[in-house]
């Protein structure tokens, strides 16, 4: 098969493009490397959509879809299949609570309707051939065996810019002691509700302190915070790590840093379920339930684009006339193990993301969605969240099954279509 589309990853980004593009009538190849769909909200069980809504003007304001179109299809859906609930106002921003094993099984559902569009699971791409400033073929693998597809345009969703680096590309990445800090999360059963009401969050934390400062536990697990699911009747245990190991910095794109991370994840969650079984009220029954399929990367190579989203574009509320989606979250940094440091734009309104940073500089036929499109390392703290990802895979696809042409004359009809679904809407 050779497509008209390509699209690497399968997370919110790729879905999202890979359904924009196929509904556009365009024959489209999404590839995954995992066993599954949705990528962070599934594999890494993230159980809240980031950045689906507006930042509210007021206090009262009722929640609204920043983008139209897929985000609020998926929003509808979710709501309406009791896969979801909310919207949930945390602070000053709204999240959609959702069930990781469920919106896998939602995101299978929603692709296999479109006759356009095929999925590969279990499936990586290993090689490019770049001729005249254009990826004209892609060698893909699944367990040892590859074969070569010849697509018209692609669309990067891989979350590491994958494809930069198998060309040769431009990208960026952030220094190790920059890069946003990694996460594990596990779904814990036999939890009674009591102990995450009231006070009991912060007998947790003072109970995880004391073992801390005894040696019972390492420091690494003061980074954990609890989340009860009461539609999974499971809690989720979030740990942020450091990512550093005794022998090398944190890298998200090296496998021993990965290696490290993935059995830190399940070492520390592990001891953290069985101290608390053994010495707090209600986690007598305390159990892990649910392992990831992959700790939670936040942030890997960034593309180079022909634009570039920066923090002052997100803290300013920038767009023009090239804009095709909308970033409403706040610059969530986690450059560190001890919990977020978010910046708010000044004024609650939203960043028009332009075609032109998902758009490849050099290359003149590759798209970019999600955690890996053209933006300086505080703006991907932004525009990295699932709820964006969504948004900027939809503008993604869309560019991708178009004919050609200049960037301005291309998002001008991307926002066009988008506008006819905000009508439809």
């Amino acid at each position: 098969m050779n497509p008209d589309v390509l699209i690497i990853g399968g997370g919110s980004a790729g879905v999202a493009a890979a359904l924009a593009s196929a509904r556009r009538g365009a024959k489209t190849l999404l590839v995954e490397r995992h066993g599954v769909l949705g990528g962070a909200g599934t594999a890494s069980l993230v159980h809240s959509f980031c950045g689906l809504y507006d930042l509210q003007l007021t206090p009262d304001a009722a929640p609204r879809v920043a983008n139209p179109g897929l985000p609020v299809e998926l929003e509808r859906q979710l709501l309406t299949h009791g896969i979801a609930h909310g919207p949930v106002r945390m602070g000053r921003v709204d999240v959609l609570m959702h069930q990781p094993q469920r919106l896998a099984v939602f995101f299978d559902h929603w692709c296999r309707k479109e006759p356009s569009l095929e999925v590969m699971l279990h499936t990586e791409a290993i090689g490019c051939v770049v001729d005249s400033s254009r990826i004209v073929e892609v060698t893909l693998q699944c367990r040892g065996s590859s074969w070569k597809v010849r697509p018209r345009t692609l669309v990067d969703a891989s979350g590491d810019a994958e494809l930069a680096a198998l060309t040769g590309h431009a990208f960026e990445m952030s220094p190790a002691d920059e890069l946003q800090r990694p996460a594990y999360i596990v779904g814990m059963g036999g939890v009674e509700a009591s102990a995450l009401t009231g006070d009991g969050p912060l007998k947790i934390a003072g109970c995880l302190a004391r073992a801390i400062q005894e040696k019972k536990l390492p420091a690494t697990a003061a980074g954990a915070h609890f989340r009860a699911s009461p539609a999974l009747q499971e809690v989720f245990l979030t740990l942020d790590l450091p990512g550093d190991s005794s022998e090398r910095p944190f890298d998200s794109t090296d496998p021993r840093s990965l290696t490290w991370i993935e059995m830190q994840g399940r070492e520390v969650t592990s001891a953290i379920v069985d101290h608390l079984k053994a010495s707090m009220e209600g986690f007598a029954q305390a159990r892990v339930t649910t392992l990831p399929v992959r700790a939670g990367i936040r942030e890997s190579r960034r593309w180079m684009g022909e634009d570039i989203v920066t923090e002052e574009d997100i803290l300013e509320s920038r767009s023009d006339e090239t804009a095709v989606a909308n970033a409403t979250w706040p610059i969530e940094l986690r450059e560190t193990a001890r919990g977020p440091r978010l910046l708010y734009p000044r004024e609650p309104k939203a960043c028009g993301i332009p075609l032109g940073a998902l758009r490849a500089r050099d290359l003149k036929n590759v798209f970019l969605a999600g955690r890996c499109l053209s933006a300086t390392h505080r703006a991907q703290a932004s525009t990295r969240v699932m709820g964006t990802a969504l948004a900027t895979g939809q503008a993604a696809g869309i560019a991708a099954s178009l004919p050609d042409q200049d960037t301005t004359a291309l998002a001008w009809q991307v926002r066009s279509f988008l506008s006819q679904l905000e009508t439809a809407s």
